[in-house]
């Protein structure tokens, strides 16, 4: 949990005592809402501009009620808007602010939610002005601001609150505004790192959001500066043979595997994504010796026995392989890629049925897998016996 305080100095020592109040309710909510932000990170205003704007939308995929809505910004914005275009073309209004005080900010929460259908797009407008004429101007004479956290940085978001039909229409909505929220928050990262080009925390949170959009490029490059700046860190290594695998670069992955490791041996997850590698190749014998280091470390990593269940059955280890992915489900019976690897050493081992039965699982717990459901339909298709199965 953390909790940010804005803070104005006032030229003394003062006494700062924040609390939070947490309250439990009688049972599971009723409800499960979702927090939408529109916003831009790459603001940039000049000295003594006035009139400045900056935009953001998005396409609901989805039904939804909006509850809330809470507009953010600093001491340079002036007018807030945010509003819905309805399918139909007809406006709504979310928020409207015509003279922004940051001092009153606050979360808005409608008497009555109202729905808002699928193909609605939700848009935020705001106006900045940076002059001397706007009297909440911290910076006397006005001076170039960009975006960035500290109040006297600028900002613009509009998080609006809402809550999809189903648990389906959640998630849905969730995997898509996910991918938009992480494109802006990498703007901010790259601006935040002109500032402070020397900041690990900052390459390491720009690199992993790289690998969220699919861009393991620029991950490569981020966590590549990580460990120019630590070069005896041995996450600094490990950090970029993830990240070198994921560019399809796996012998050099495999290389930063082993520099993490000669710096701490016993690096669990530097073990377990090196083994992971020498499976890919098909070095077995290697893999499993790595996956058995990982786990005298950590006994109950339930993706280190997963993986070591599915090197042994390449093995043709069956038993071994059984009992090792036994042990995953064990510990966590709603493991997909446990359920995966035993679907195959099953059927390797020539129990279709029960085969058929883990795929069934995997399949029910990651619904986004198209690789397995692939598979899982053509094992079905070759064993018509077992379609009528429960």
């Amino acid at each position: 949990m953390v909790l940010q305080l804005h803070l104005k100095p006032t030229g003394r020592p003062e006494h700062v005592q924040a609390s939070i109040g947490l309250y439990f309710a009688s049972g599971p909510p009723a409800l499960t809402p979702a927090m939408l932000r529109l916003g831009k990170q790459n603001i940039d205003i000049a000295a003594g501009q006035s009139g400045y704007a900056i935009a953001d939308s998005y396409v609901l995929p989805v039904d939804v009620d909006v509850h809330a809505v809470q507009p953010h910004a600093h001491y340079r914005a002036k007018e807030i808007k945010g509003f819905a275009t309805l399918p139909d073309g007809s406006t709504r209004w979310l928020i409207y602010i015509r003279n922004w005080d940051f001092d009153w900010q606050d979360t808005y929460r409608y008497a009555k939610p109202f729905r808002l259908p699928k193909g609605t797009t939700l848009r935020m407008e705001y106006t900045y002005d940076n002059s001397e004429a706007n009297r909440r101007n911290p910076q006397r004479p006005p001076q170039r601001v960009r975006w960035g956290q500290n109040s006297l940085d600028e900002m613009g978001d509009l998080w609006i609150q809402v809550v999809p039909r189903s648990a389906h229409d959640l998630d849905v909505l969730l995997a898509e505004f996910r991918q938009k929220v992480f494109r802006e928050d990498l703007v901010g990262y790259e601006t935040d790192l002109e500032r402070t080009p020397d900041d690990v925390s900052l390459h390491d949170d720009a690199a992993m959001l790289y690998l969220a959009v699919g861009r393991a490029d620029r991950a490569v490059d981020h966590f590549s500066e990580s460990l120019r700046l630590t070069p005896g860190s041995a996450a600094a290594h490990f950090n970029l043979g993830t990240a070198l695998v994921a560019a399809g670069r796996s012998d050099e992955g495999i290389v930063q595997f082993r520099r993490a490791l000669a710096i701490k041996p016993d690096y669990a997850p530097a073990l377990n994504n090196l083994g992971s590698m020498l499976v890919a190749s098909g070095r077995f014998e290697e893999a499993v010796q790595q996956y058995r280091r990982a786990l005298e470390i950590d006994p109950a990593n339930v993706d280190v026995l997963s993986n070591l269940g599915n090197a042994l059955t390449r093995l043709n280890r069956l038993d071994d392989a059984l009992d090792v992915l036994r042990r995953a489900l064990a510990i966590d019976r709603d493991y997909p890629d446990a359920h995966y690897n035993m679907a195959h050493a099953l059927a390797a081992k020539g129990d279709a049925a029960q085969a058929i039965d883990h795929y069934r699982r995997a399949v029910a717990l990651r619904p986004d897998w198209p690789q397995v459901r692939a598979e899982f339909e053509s094992f079905r298709a070759a064993h018509p016996v077992l379609l009528a199965a429960p």
